[in-house]
């Protein structure tokens, strides 16, 4: 009796199980959803993008940078790119950080575009540790510069050129540090990242 109590009370178990897996939607990856929106008609992507679709609205706003099979327009490629950074695309960070520091699309504002290379280097995008690193050296803050490059050595998406480029810049720059600057960027480095 005890068998067949404890067989029935697994067999609905199961039955339960099984019922409520038809509850869960299915969500696509990050990789399909990029695929889908790459290849993605132009009028569709641009119905995605005003919809709220982050990586719609950050393909649609590649695609105006560039002139991709539509007209050109850099002006409305910082409005999506934004729009994609906001929701936390550490890509369109990017993009929005470079467009505010050359003033491509939008006016040069060295602030914000520090906030979004820092929001794109914070998910570990080493090319945005890069620029940062370049502003800092271009204002002659040479540890802050040595921090930032140090951090783009070791920054979760890890692009090998950035890596070997910035490599070469550590180099010439502790040319001209003490080993008590380098230590204190090393370590400045590793509070970034600690409190990330």
């Amino acid at each position: 009796m005890k068998k067949l109590i404890l067989g029935s009370t697994l067999l609905f178990g199961m039955l339960q199980m099984h019922a409520h897996a038809e509850y869960i939607p299915q969500q696509q990856s990050t990789s399909a959803l990029a695929a889908q929106y790459s290849h993605m008609p132009t009028d569709a992507l641009y119905k995605a993008a005003k919809s709220g679709q982050a990586a719609a609205q950050f393909y649609l706003a590649t695609r105006l940078q560039s002139g991709q099979g539509i007209k050109q327009d850099v002006q409305q490629a910082f409005t999506w790119y934004k729009a994609a950074a906001d929701q936390g695309i550490s890509s369109a960070q990017l993009n929005v950080g470079r467009m505010y520091a050359d003033g491509i699309g939008i006016g040069k504002n060295e602030t914000l575009a520090r906030q979004y290379f820092e929001k794109a280097a914070s998910h570990g995008d080493n090319r945005a540790s890069f620029n940062l690193a370049v502003m800092e050296e271009q204002k002659k803050n040479y540890v802050g510069a040595y921090q930032w490059y140090e951090l783009s050595t070791r920054d979760g998406m890890l692009d090998n050129k950035v890596i070997n480029m910035s490599e070469t810049k550590k180099v010439a720059l502790a040319a001209n540090l003490t080993q008590e600057q380098i230590r204190a960027a090393r370590e400045r480095a590793d509070k970034w990242i600690q409190a990330q």
